[in-house]
């Protein structure tokens, strides 16, 4: 047998264990990007696109329940030059990256302000808006992720992802003029000693319908904008027979067409549309009012009624929901 030289050598196991490299290689993950003008500016998505490639993807690749980059590689990158309004979420003008949660019924539409960062870094804390969507069920399965802006109107559209069997459409109005956020704002009382502080975000109705229409019937809602609305109390109340002890709550509400209810929930701190009913300590029925007037922005009153006793009452659009509550020494 003759013998190799170093250099035939490396070209032999180059050549043997150039096939195999090869075949290991990971898939090459493509950069897409869509873009759509509203009122002259631009909204644009760019993301990583992977494909099925056979795979089940939601639920198995993407799990349920966990923070996705919503593309693969890079995170995904929302640049608008126009002030939004995305499903009661206001996203003014700048750049973003874009998750999601995934679950079988309903998705978290997360906008984060951490931009040019790997997709799987992911800060909470930096979150600007999450909002809640359900998904739709496609005919055919599609095989790479897609995002698509569709404009339907000069100043309204819709950002849509495709991908598998699984449509998310995020409906938003492009407004010519800055919006504010929701305000953080407060209730405060001293009843009996006690002292009730509500800390809550504050929308205003700007032309839509609110009730049945932008705060949906038979579902949560965070009873307020943005982060929880937070309760806390220095001392115990009682509404009715449910005693509330002191300490710090989320409120929520369900509203539907003919009854409602407050939720007082033992997670604090979250984003307002984290609601875990496991964490639920009281849910008490809230008594309904039309009132004779628009009341343009959400407002939450404490009004003090006798020296132990008093009322809470959520006020918006042309309705008027509120729970009488005492304080005992």
């Amino acid at each position: 047998m003759g013998h190799f030289t170093p250099v035939t050598m490396y070209l032999l196991l180059s050549f043997v264990f150039l096939p195999f490299t090869h075949a290991q290689r990971p898939p090459t993950i493509l950069r897409d990007s869509v873009k759509e003008v509203f009122d002259g500016k631009s909204i644009i998505v760019r993301y990583g696109k992977p494909s099925l490639r056979g795979r089940k993807i939601f639920g198995d690749v993407v799990p349920f329940y966990k923070v996705w980059r919503t593309g693969a590689g890079a995170a995904t990158e929302f640049y608008t030059e126009v002030d939004l309004e995305m499903n009661g979420a206001i996203v003014p003008r700048g750049s973003y990256s874009l998750y999601t949660i995934p679950t079988e019924h309903a998705w978290k539409f997360i906008i984060n302000k951490q931009t040019g960062q790997w997709g799987t870094v992911y800060n909470s804390q930096l979150d600007l808006a999450r909002i809640t969507v359900k998904p739709q069920k496609l005919a055919q399965p599609i095989e790479t992720l897609t995002f698509r802006i569709e404009k339907k109107k000069p100043t309204v559209g819709v950002l849509i992802m495709e991908w598998e069997t699984q449509r998310i459409a995020i409906p938003f109005n492009a407004s010519p003029e800055p919006l504010v956020p929701s305000p953080r704002t407060k209730a405060h009382q001293t009843i009996g000693g006690t002292t009730i502080n509500i800390h809550y975000g504050q929308p205003s109705a700007r032309g839509r319908k609110i009730f049945g229409g932008v705060v949906p019937y038979g579902i949560v809602w965070r009873t307020g904008a943005n982060e929880a609305t937070e309760l806390s109390l220095s001392g115990d109340i009682w509404i009715g027979k449910t005693k509330i002890p002191r300490g710090t709550y989320s409120l929520y509400t369900l509203p539907t067409k003919k009854n409602w209810w407050l939720i007082i929930n033992k997670q604090t701190g979250q984003w307002g549309t984290e609601y875990h009913k496991s964490m639920d300590l009281a849910r008490v029925p809230l008594v309904l009012r039309t009132l004779p007037h628009h009341v343009e922005k959400f407002t939450i009153v404490i009004e003090r009624t006798d020296t132990n006793r008093g009322k809470i009452k959520l006020v918006w659009e042309c309705t008027e929901a509120s729970l009488s509550f005492e304080v005992r020494n």
